[in-house]
């Protein structure tokens, strides 16, 4: 009696999206040329959705599905939308994860797919930003290529330092994420984050329950558009704030999260230093340690939004006339 032989991948894409239509279409583009198809469908989540996004996903080079949201609730909210959207088909296998603003080239699914092998549930690729300076990478379970891909800057140098194979990792940036279906079964994107976290939490809890890998073979180009003028400080502000709030929740209130708490110094130093030294900075900072490390609260719940809110007012007073 033979054995059937294992049934091919059926990929889909979950895209979370926030009015950025110009950075949409560059994905699209870049999806379609895909050497894997994703032939289990391309989804997006269009928070607070627009006609223009629509119009967007309709004309794009492959077949698109528009998923309006009234709100924008962030991108966990967003992101499982998506997912629930494309494992509504029985026959889809693993959902490569995105955020708008990526250009993931045309073999990345392949790669992913490779490096994850039968094992894992998850892979990852290295993110560089628009002169290959590595933008974010996956945090290695080994303590020896924790200290390697810390001493490289650029993309050629960690593929160097690391290696095509894959790597074992304790948790990645969501930007580019190939998950397997059976991933999702431990729940999805937490939606009490706002912004900023949930993704780092999702695959934490992921690779410490069924496995993540990452390879520097598949190296994807994260290119947010450039800040908007006016408020741009502001929302910058905002978004550090709710990292440092969920960074100090996955630290110690995560059970996957403890190995994180080496981290929040160097963040809450970069934030006093780049984003707000004065004393009103500060005392924001700690509220986000507090309510974040302290009380158990992520940056969703109603300590964060009135600390977001307090910012706002303060930085509004602050506008010279």
């Amino acid at each position: 009696m033979t054995t059937p032989s294992p049934k091919p991948p059926r990929i889909a894409a979950a895209i979370a999206a926030f009015r950025r239509d110009e950075e949409l279409i560059r994905l699209f583009t870049t999806l379609a040329s895909s050497t894997v198809p994703f032939d289990g469908g391309v989804f997006v989540a269009d928070n607070a959705a627009s006609e223009e996004t629509a119009a967007v996903c309709a004309a794009a080079p492959l077949p698109v599905t528009w998923l309006p949201r009234p709100a924008n609730n962030g991108p966990g909210a967003a992101w499982n939308a998506a997912v629930s959207a494309a494992l509504a088909d029985n026959s889809v296998t693993h959902v490569l994860v995105l955020d708008d603003d990526v250009v993931p080239p045309g073999d990345t699914a392949a790669l992913l797919l490779q490096a994850m092998g039968d094992s894992a549930a998850a892979a990852a690729p290295l993110l560089f930003d628009e002169k290959e300076r590595l933008w974010a990478f996956p945090e290695p379970k080994s303590p020896a290529l924790r200290r390697a891909i810390r001493r490289v800057h650029s993309l050629s140098e960690c593929r160097t330092a690391l290696g095509p194979e894959p790597h074992p990792f304790c948790w990645a940036t969501g930007a580019c994420m190939l998950y397997a279906r059976r991933a999702f079964e431990t729940g999805g994107f937490r939606e009490d984050f706002w912004m900023l976290g949930e993704d780092l939490e999702f695959s934490m809890r992921v690779a410490s329950t069924l496995g993540g890998v990452f390879t520097a073979s598949a190296a994807v180009a994260h290119l947010p558009p450039p800040g908007m003028p006016g408020n741009a400080s502001m929302r910058n502000r905002l978004k550090f704030l709710a990292l440092l709030q969920n960074l100090s929740y996955l630290a110690f209130h995560s059970p996957h999260g403890s190995h994180m708490r080496g981290y929040l110094p160097g963040n809450f130093k970069r934030y006093i230093l780049v984003e707000d030294p004065a004393p009103a900075g500060l005392r924001d900072a700690w509220r986000t340690f507090w309510h974040g490390a302290l009380r158990g609260r992520p940056a969703g719940h109603a300590s964060g939004v009135h600390l977001r809110e307090r910012v706002q007012r303060r930085m509004q007073r602050d506008q010279p006339e």
